[in-house]
């Protein structure tokens, strides 16, 4: 029973163990910051969490980003709502979203929802300046590899 244990852990932990270089994490928490800000029940979730495992990123910071931002998230929609209605009352995204809602798969995003547009615009908004941040971040703290045949001195 402790080997079952011991192996779960040891799972958990090798999520956070791949993928270490300063890219592949910062992917992994800009990708889980905006599906965190995103809500769930639609496609546009499924395929943040689709990106999540099936691009080369840090599986254990995203999963630990998008779970860490989902608790915050409802002290957010105060400001997703409004974003999302002031958009929603532009004509051009009207006219975009009629042209749009004629295919199936688009309905399934809830586009039309205030929330999940300005939620998901916000999550765009911060994904590249999150990158950037924990890229950085991951950069200076990561150990550097040294090159095989370096001189010494």
């Amino acid at each position: 029973m402790l080997e079952l244990i011991w192996a779960g852990i040891g799972g958990i932990v090798g999520l956070f163990l791949k993928e270490t270089k300063p890219h592949h994490v910062a992917l992994g928490v800009a990708l889980g910051v905006m599906l965190g800000l995103v809500p769930k029940a639609n496609l546009i979730a499924l395929v943040l969490v689709a990106a999540l495992f099936l691009l080369r990123c840090n599986l254990g910071f995203g999963i630990l980003a998008a779970a860490l931002v989902s608790l915050a998230t409802s002290r957010f929609d105060a400001i997703a709502d409004p974003l999302g209605a002031r958009l929603l009352a532009k004509p051009a995204v009207l006219d975009l979203e009629a042209t749009l809602i004629q295919y199936p798969l688009f309905a399934w995003t809830d586009m039309n929802n205030t929330l999940v547009l300005g939620s998901f615009v916000s999550g765009a908004v911060a994904f590249l300046p999150v990158y950037l941040v924990v890229y950085v971040f991951c950069w200076m703290i990561l150990p550097k590899k040294k090159a095989v045949n370096s001189p010494q001195k």
